[in-house]
């Protein structure tokens, strides 16, 4: 259960600080619609996952998510200057599709109950 907590707090720490990296450090137009929504950190702290999503144009996600992946590298030696940890987990970003997926179930619940009461 500890390493779990653990985990949870490492995570929403990095979440944290790249999101304050990103918008300081990082000087592209293209990533700037960019919010980190979770970090997920593996039990040993070597690796995680940084899920983002974007308001702004949708279609361009696998675009930004080259971008990020290829600043991890960059974005990892920034955190490890600002964070007291041994090891600072290598990143990798992945787009968070569950702000849309919500969208399309809230849209379907939306049709159904409009159908029903007709």
């Amino acid at each position: 259960m500890q390493e779990i907590d653990r985990t949870r707090r490492v995570g929403e720490l990095l979440k944290r600080e790249l999101s304050e990296l990103m918008f300081s450090q990082l000087n592209d137009d293209r990533i700037r619609g960019v919010t980190i929504t979770r970090v997920s950190v593996s039990r040993d702290l070597k690796n995680s996952t940084v899920y983002f999503s974007m308001l702004d144009k949708p279609a361009d996600k696998s675009r930004i998510e080259r971008i990020l992946n290829r600043s991890s590298g960059y974005l990892r030696k920034n955190l490890s200057k600002r964070l007291m940890m041994r090891t600072t987990p290598a990143l990798s970003f992945k787009y968070d599709d569950s702000i849309e997926h919500g969208l399309s179930l809230s849209q379907l619940i939306d049709s159904l109950n409009v159908s029903n009461d007709q």
